[in-house]
Order: structure tokens, then sequence, then C-alpha cells
């Protein structure tokens, strides 16, 4: 019987896979990411539900992660390399992927999207949705200085009492979407702007190290609300060294903007795709 080509990689051993995909920038940051907050969780002492495997026990080959939830079958791929086809023929090969379920892979860089495309047909899956996402990263040591809170604006952490709120206005809610936001926001991982104490814009940190549902209540946009937030939050992952990472739909002109207009420069569009068994 073969060997499984999907090698189990210690947990000691992500602080290697987070600077190999550093070396691959921008490509790796969404990859260097998730494994960055998912170290720091671990550091203070919390639980991952994340298994890392790289194909025959090389990193180079790239990182196959099973983020299994109740609701989906989430495997993160990600390839620091141009060649993928070590990657390709793991994946074809593995007995660790049910590919008969229904399986989503977030953030997938081009030359992982391409490979997906390539072994469709070997493993028997069809693609059901894709979603094409830009990418926009703010990554160096400075801070924003020209930040000044509006006259009766308070910068503080989300909680739950808004929790409705935020799930009902995310356009990718689902049954059990507000569980998530309540994990994110008891973990201090999600911040708002109030007026009055009426909460008028919010973002969250996803487990990827990703911002989240960047969202300004309609009657208060227009009013430079969500740039003192993004600059803010910016300023609070920066001081922890961290890369800020914000993912928006092409056609999302407004973000995008908000984006540039902040410093943040383009990096490698990314992909999520959710597959089914044909």
């Amino acid at each position: 019987m073969s060997e499984e080509p999907l090698q189990y990689l210690s947990i000691e051993r992500w602080g290697e896979l987070q600077r190999v995909f550093r070396e691959d920038w921008t490509r790796g940051v969404s990859g260097y990411a998730v494994l960055d907050t998912q170290r720091r969780w671990l550091a203070k002492g919390m639980e991952t539900n994340l298994k890392i495997y790289c194909p025959y026990g090389d990193m180079q080959n790239g990182m196959v992660a099973f983020n299994e939830k109740d609701s989906y079958y989430e495997i993160i791929i990600q390839c620091p390399s141009d060649d993928t086809s070590k990657l390709a023929t793991a994946l074809r090969t593995t007995k660790l992927i049910d590919w008969k379920k229904s399986v989503k892979v977030p953030f997938a860089p081009r030359n992982v999207v391409n490979l997906l495309y390539e072994i469709m047909h070997d493993v028997n899956i069809e693609v059901e949705e894709v979603f094409p996402y830009d990418t926009h990263i703010l990554d160096t040591t400075e801070l924003y200085k020209d930040i000044r809170l509006p006259d009766g604006v308070t910068f503080k952490h989300l909680t739950t009492e808004h929790l409705n709120l935020i799930d009902s206005t995310w356009p990718y809610n689902y049954p059990s979407s507000d569980t998530y936001f309540e994990f994110l926001i008891n973990l201090n991982y999600g911040y708002g702007l109030y007026l009055n104490n009426d909460l008028i814009s919010w973002v969250l940190i996803s487990e990827a190290g990703t911002l989240l549902h960047l969202y300004t209540v309609e009657e208060h946009r227009r009013k430079g609300y969500a740039e003192v937030l993004l600059k803010m939050v910016s300023n609070d992952l920066l001081k922890d060294g961290r890369v800020v990472i914000a993912y928006c739909v092409p056609d999302n002109y407004n973000a995008s903007k908000l984006y540039i207009k902040a410093g943040f420069v383009p990096a490698e569009d990314v992909t999520w795709i959710y597959f089914r068994s044909k």
C-alpha cells in the first residue's frame, strides 16, 4: 500500500511554514496570516481546530489545512511555489480528503485555483460556487498619525449587544453565522465606532487574521467613519506586529478606494471555491 502523501505538520513547526509563506510575498500572505493568527491563539492557551499537512512532508510543496466545522468542510490550500505538481498529485491520491462532501476552499491564490480545476475530473467533483476577491494589504511598522474621532464618537470593542445587527447586515450570513460573530466578539476581535452609544460602524478580525465585515450603517455613510475605524483598527494590529489584510469583491469600488486611500497596496487576488461531488 502506498504511503499517504499528505504528511502531518506538528504545531511546533507552524512557525517554519509561516516563514515559508513570508518568503513568497505577496502571494503567501493568506497562508501567513492564518498561521500567524492560530499561533497567537495557541500562545494564549486557546485551542485550534486546524490540522495542517504538507505534501510528502515538504513545506515547499504547499499546505493543506483542515478546518472542519459543524456547518461546512473547509480545506485551506496554499502553495509557495509556481510548481504545484506535487500538491496536485497529493490531492488526487490522498485518503484524508473526503471529496464526496461539499468542500469549501477559501482564499485560494491563482496557482492553487488552476491546480484545483486541473484535478476536478480526477477526484470526481464539480464547482458549485466561485467568489473572486481583490486583496489589499498594509505591511508596515508605521502607524497612522492623522486620526481624529468626530465629536460624540467613541472607539471600542464590540459587544454581543449588537450581534443581531452585525449578523443581519453581513451579505454572506448563514444559519449559524451569528455564533461565529459571537465567538470573534468574545475574543475582542470586533471593533466599533459608537455615536451616543449607538453602533454606527464596525469591523471584525476573522480567525484567518483578515478584516471581516467592514460596515457603516446607511444613515451614517459618506461621513468618513469607515476610514477612521479602518485606521484605528489597523494601528491596533500593526502595534501587535501583524499584517493588515482586506478582501473585497472586484466591483466594490468604494471599499477598494478606501483601502488605497488609507495606504493599503494590492496583492494577488484570491478566490473562494465551493465544490460538490458529481
